[in-house]
């Protein structure tokens, strides 16, 4: 059986709705999208459709296409994260429900009376480490066992830090936020130059009200 990762597959999805909808006549305008922004979007989709092809057949699925659609997920991460917040910081954009949507975008926590922060201590284990791509997974440090989310957690934040293994390991500071999983099972996909490095990797339970402390770093080899 072929071991896809969850975070690849799932940002596939993501950006084959996020860039029709991105493109629709208006809403470029709308957005405040830059014209290199406007040529940028289709040119990631087309790039991103035919490495993942490659990545999801049985027939070429392997060492080179799992580098090449992790090299292309963390290139276009960090060019959707900036424009996540550009928009976030537009002022004269009032985000619409479908924008949060489509562009995945986090609103800022409103603290709620009736639903505190969780409280709940977190920890974090690996789960199984590939060739890019580690597996881990979240619990509550209470209940180890239990499978699902604790009571009223609604997401899990995961912060990251890849150091050369003579590296001294990183403080929780350190380390940045890389990834927010609606699942206690999440993984990392790494890049090529990343092999025989030190992914520290540490987590926290968040809800609407804010977030739990963050748990141990755990440490776990890209291979």
């Amino acid at each position: 059986m072929i071991n896809y990762s969850k975070t690849i597959v799932f940002y596939n999805i993501y950006l084959t709705l996020m860039v029709p909808y991105a493109l629709i006549t208006g809403q470029a305008g709308r957005l405040g999208l830059t014209a290199q922004q406007i040529l940028d979007l289709p040119a990631f989709l087309a790039r991103w459709n035919l490495a993942y092809a490659a990545y999801l057949s049985p027939l070429s699925y392997g060492r080179l296409s799992t580098a090449q659609i992790n090299a292309l997920y963390r290139e276009i991460k960090i060019y959707m994260d900036a424009l996540k917040q550009q928009l976030k910081n537009n002022p004269s954009l009032v985000l619409t429900e479908a924008d949060y949507i489509f562009f995945d975008i986090h609103k800022d926590a409103v603290r709620r009376g009736n639903i505190p922060a969780p409280t709940e201590e977190a920890g974090v284990e690996s789960k199984n480490v590939a060739h890019l791509n580690n597996e881990y997974r979240a619990y509550d440090v209470a209940n180890p066992t239990k499978a699902g989310k604790p009571k009223d957690v609604k997401r899990i934040k995961v912060k990251l830090l890849v150091l050369k293994a003579i590296t001294p390991p990183p403080t929780i500071d350190m380390l940045v936020v890389e990834m927010e999983s609606g699942a206690m099972l999440f993984d990392i996909p790494f890049t090529i130059d990343q092999v025989g490095w030190i992914a520290y990797v540490a987590i926290c339970f968040v809800n609407d009200s804010g977030e739990s402390e963050y748990s141990a770093i755990i440490a776990t080899p890209i291979i």
